[in-house]
């Protein structure tokens, strides 16, 4: 039999040429899905926990660390983090309680029995203010090396004055950890153990 590509022979659906029987070996999921040669691929989908990747011990398979290491992995990210003195102006963020406080004595407020401001891991927050705009915000609509109309223009300049203008939006964790009184009093790291 000629292939297809070699003058396009007919071949009906009930010809014994239209299909063959083959036996494909490979491997095959828990969950029944077939992966072929790919072992850890099925494995992956089979399993529901993996390895934690610091310690060893079974840990969900969408983590790649158990949460005791994952928290310690934290604690670590924030321990290396540059410290400073709270500005006065910023809000400061809990990793630990995941919540935003206007002042660092407003964090203090929420302070459990034992517990110190170290313990909450407070980070500076970071101003999100409006996006300025220029003229290649409207790049695609211009013929090609056309100029903005000047009415345009001018109200990209206005709108960008506005946006300097304006009040601070919101706040996010930035990268910069407060230095709690603990720290600046002793110059040592405040504790980050709950």
């Amino acid at each position: 039999m000629k292939k297809p590509a070699d003058g396009g022979v007919m071949v009906l659906r009930d010809d014994p040429a239209a299909a063959t029987f083959v036996t494909v070996q490979g491997w095959r999921s828990r969950r029944g899905f077939f992966y072929g040669e790919d072992e850890d691929m099925a494995r992956y989908d089979g399993c529901t926990h993996v390895r934690c990747s610091r310690c060893g011990n079974p840990t969900e398979k969408s983590y790649t660390a158990c949460q005791p290491c994952r928290s310690l992995a934290e604690q670590e990210r924030y321990a290396a983090m540059p410290r400073a003195e709270w500005d006065g102006e910023s809000m400061v963020y809990s990793q630990t309680l995941d919540r935003y406080f206007s002042t660092p004595g407003d964090a203090e407020d929420e302070l459990e029995e034992g517990q110190t401001l170290g313990s909450l891991r407070l980070v500076l927050c970071t101003p999100n203010r409006g996006r300025r705009i220029d003229a290649d915000h409207f790049a695609e609509e211009l013929p090609e090396d056309g100029d903005l109309p000047d009415v345009l223009t001018a109200a990209i300049a206005a709108f960008n004055a506005a946006v300097d203008e304006a009040p601070v939006l919101s706040w996010s964790p930035g990268k910069v950890a407060l230095a709690c009184e603990e720290e600046v009093k002793t110059g040592e790291p405040c504790t980050t153990t709950n």
